[in-house]
């Protein structure tokens, strides 16, 4: 993202931020594969997950806990 003037950076970062039904699929993501180590695939919601997704709800959470920090 590129930003031309301070101002918007704000802006910018509150795009970015999960929503709260973002970061409660990730936790489940994330509690799914804990609870099944060494799954390479799992289904959740009818959808099927694979390591890729469980990496990619990791960050997610990671980067919604440094939002939160902040």
């Amino acid at each position: 993202m590129l930003a031309i003037h301070p101002a918007q950076v704000d802006i910018i970062n509150h795009a970015f931020v999960p929503t709260s039904a973002e970061i409660e699929h990730a936790e489940r993501v994330v509690a799914l594969f804990a609870a099944n180590p060494g799954a390479g695939t799992l289904g959740l919601d009818g959808a099927m997950l694979d390591r890729p997704h469980l990496q990619h709800a990791e960050r997610l959470l990671e980067l919604a806990r440094k939002k939160t920090a902040s």
